[in-house]
C-alpha cells in the first residue's frame, strides 16, 4: 500500500478537480462566448458533413472570424458535440479528459526533474485547484488544453534524455505536434525546444539527427502559415498596432530624436516593461488577465502563498544544485514571451504556461523548507492557502458570473435573443441585428442549430479589419446591420442605445440576470 501512496492521492487529487470543473460549469462563466460559439458550430459542422462552416473538408486552419484558428480543439470537441448536442455544457466538456489527466502529468514532470514523489503530489495539488489555470479549463478555449501538452512534451522530453531512441522521441514530437496546432502562443517553443536540442547536441548528450527531425516536424507546421495568413496574429503584434507607431511620432514632434525614438528602441524598451510585468504579485497573485472573461478583481490566479514560495523555491533550487534547475528557470522565464510581443495587455491565454514551472517551483519550496518539520509554519501555510483559494474560488462561482460588467464582457443574451428568434421566424420576413457586438451570425447559428450543408452553401465573411476578423453580414432571413429606413415586416434588434428614448418603452427585452442587453422593435 506504501508503494502506492503517491498514485492514490494524485487520483484522488485528480477526482475533486473534475468535480471542481463540473460545478456549475454552464453558469460560471455565465455565457458562450463567440469563439466557443464558433468552435462549436465548427465541430458540429465537420461532425454533420465533415467540413467547417465554409465548406472547407477537414481543414488544418479553421476560417472562423477570419483568424484562422488553430484546429486541434475543434477535432477533440467532435465526439462531445456528437454525445451531448450543440449546447453550452458539450462545448465546455471538451477539456474534460484534459481536467482529470493534468494533475498526473504535472506529478510525472515533476518526478523527472526532482525525482521526489511527496513535491509532485503536492505540485498536482496546486495545479489542480490554482484559479489561474482552471478558470481557463471551463471555457472552450484552446489555452488549456496547448497548456496540457506542452507539460506533456517537456515530460516525454526529459524522458527522452534519460533514455535516448526513436520511440521515446516520437511520442515527444507527436505531443510537441498536437501543442503547436493547439494555440498560437505555443510556436515560440518550438524555438525553445530547438535551441535546447541544438545545446545539447553541442555538449553531446544527443544525437545530431534529432534536431534535424524537429525541425521538418516544425516547418510541416509551418507550412499551414503559409497556405491561410492568419492575419489576427499579426493584428496583436505590438509593432503593427496604430497606437504604438502615434506614441512614437508624438514624441519626435516633441522634439525627440529619430535615434532614441524609433521602433526598435521603443520596441525593446515596450516589451521589457511588459514581460516584468507577467512576475509581479499584480499579475500572478492579484488580478491577473486584464480581460474580464478571463479575469476579475476579486480572483487571484494563484495565491499569495504560492506566489512567496516561488521564490522561496528558486533559493533550494539552486542551493541543492538540482540537476534540471536551469531548465525549469528557462521554462519559468520564457512563459510570457508570446504574451509580451502583444499589445492586447496582460494575458492569462498567451502565458498560462507560466503556472507550470511556477508551481511546480512553489511546490518544491515548500517541500524543502517544511522538511524542518516546523508544525506552526506547515499549518499557518495551510489556513493561508485555503483561505486565499477558498475566496477567488467562492467570488468566481457565486459572485463573478453577476456583475453587468462580467455579462458584456460573456456576450451574454445570444440565447435568449435566439429562442424569442425561432419563435418569431415565420411571422417576419427579415430579422435586422446590431453587430456592434462581436459576430452576431454565430450565436444563430450555434442556437438555431443551423443546418450546415444550408449554412455553407451561403457562407461569406467580408474583408479582416483593423483587428483581424471579418464580418458575416447576412444569411437566411438574418441580415447583421440595422437599417437606415424602417422595413415592413421586419424586426430590428440592438442594443439600448440603438433606440430613442421615445421608442423604448414600447419595445421588448432581452435581459440577464437582471441586465438589459437587447431591445426588439417589431414593424409591421
Amino acid at each position: 500500500m506504501k508503494k502506492y501512496w503517491s498514485i492514490i492521492l494524485i487520483s484522488l487529487i485528480s477526482l475533486l478537480s473534475v468535480g471542481l470543473f463540473l460545478y456549475k460549469l454552464t453558469s460560471s462563466p455565465p455565457c458562450l462566448n463567440a469563439d466557443e460559439a464558433a468552435n462549436g458550430y465548427d465541430a458540429y459542422s465537420i461532425l454533420k458533413t465533415g467540413k467547417d462552416q465554409y465548406g472547407n473538408s477537414l481543414p488544418l486552419r479553421l476560417k472562423s472570424f477570419g483568424d484562422y484558428k488553430l484546429p486541434l480543439l475543434t477535432y477533440l470537441s467532435i465526439p462531445f458535440i456528437g454525445l451531448f448536442g450543440l449546447n453550452e455544457f458539450g462545448v465546455r466538456m471538451v477539456n474534460f479528459p484534459f481536467v482529470l489527466f493534468f494533475p498526473f502529468v504535472v506529478y510525472l514532470l515533476t518526478i523527472e526533474l526532482f525525482n521526489k514523489k511527496s513535491t509532485g503530489v503536492l505540485a498536482a495539488f496546486l495545479l489542480a485547484f490554482t484559479p489561474g489555470l482552471q478558470l481557463l479549463s471551463r471555457q472552450a478555449h484552446e489555452g488549456y488544453l496547448t497548456a496540457f501538452f506542452l507539460t506533456l512534451s517537456f515530460y516525454l522530453f526529459l524522458k527522452f534524455f534519460k533514455k535516448q531512441n526513436v520511440l521515446n522521441f516520437s511520442f515527444f514530437i507527436l505531443s510537441f505536434l498536437l501543442t503547436l496546432f493547439g494555440y498560437h502562443s505555443s510556436r515560440l517553443w518550438a524555438g525553445f525546444f530547438l535551441l535546447v536540442s541544438i545545446f545539447y547536441v553541442f555538449k553531446k548528450k544527443i544525437k545530431w539527427f534529432f534536431p534535424v527531425l524537429l525541425v521538418i516536424v516544425i516547418s510541416i507546421f509551418g507550412a499551414t502559415d503559409l497556405t491561410n495568413n492568419p492575419t489576427r496574429i499579426q493584428n496583436l503584434l505590438f509593432f503593427k498596432n496604430l497606437g504604438f507607431s502615434l506614441k512614437i511620432n508624438e514624441l519626435r514632434a516633441e522634439g525627440g530624436s529619430r535615434l532614441i525614438y524609433n521602433k526598435l528602441t521603443m520596441g525593446i524598451k515596450d516589451v521589457t516593461s511588459e514581460y516584468s510585468r507577467y512576475f509581479s504579485p499584480q499579475f500572478l497573485a492579484i488580478s491577473g488577465d486584464e480581460n474580464y472573461r478571463f479575469g476579475f478583481p476579486g480572483i487571484s490566479p494563484m495565491t499569495p502563498v504560492e506566489y512567496v514560495f516561488i521564490f522561496i523555491g528558486f533559493y533550494f533550487l539552486f542551493r541543492n544544485k538540482e540537476k534540471w534547475r536551469y531548465l525549469i528557470t528557462f521554462m519559468f522565464l520564457f512563459s510570457p514571451a508570446s504574451a509580451a510581443l502583444s499589445w492586447a495587455g496582460l494575458s492569462v491565454t498567451r502565458s498560462i504556461f507560466i503556472f507550470i514551472p511556477a508551481l511546480i517551483i512553489s511546490a518544491y519550496g515548500m517541500i524543502s523548507l517544511l522538511n524542518r518539520k516546523n508544525l506552526l509554519l506547515i499549518l499557518l501555510i495551510i489556513i493561508g492557502y485555503l483561505l486565499f483559494n477558498f475566496y477567488s474560488w467562492d467570488f468566481y462561482l457565486n459572485h463573478y458570473p453577476k456583475r453587468a460588467t462580467v455579462i458584456r464582457s460573456w456576450q451574454c443574451g445570444y440565447k435568449k435573443l435566439t429562442s424569442y428568434v425561432s419563435a418569431k421566424y415565420k411571422n417576419f420576413d427579415r430579422f435586422y441585428v446590431t453587430k456592434k457586438n462581436g459576430q452576431p451570425y454565430i450565436f444563430f447559428l450555434f442556437y438555431l442549430n443551423y443546418p450546415p450543408t444550408l449554412y455553407q452553401q451561403s457562407a461569406q465573411l467580408t474583408a479582416p479589419d483593423v483587428y483581424g476578423f471579418g464580418q458575416v453580414e447576412s444569411f437566411d432571413k438574418f441580415v447583421f446591420d440595422l437599417p437606415e429606413k424602417t422595413v415592413k415586416n421586419s424586426v430590428l434588434i440592438g442594443f439600448p442605445d440603438d433606440f430613442t428614448d421615445l421608442e423604448k418603452p414600447h419595445l421588448k427585452e432581452i435581459k440577464v440576470d437582471q441586465e438589459e442587453i437587447f431591445l426588439i422593435k417589431e414593424v409591421r
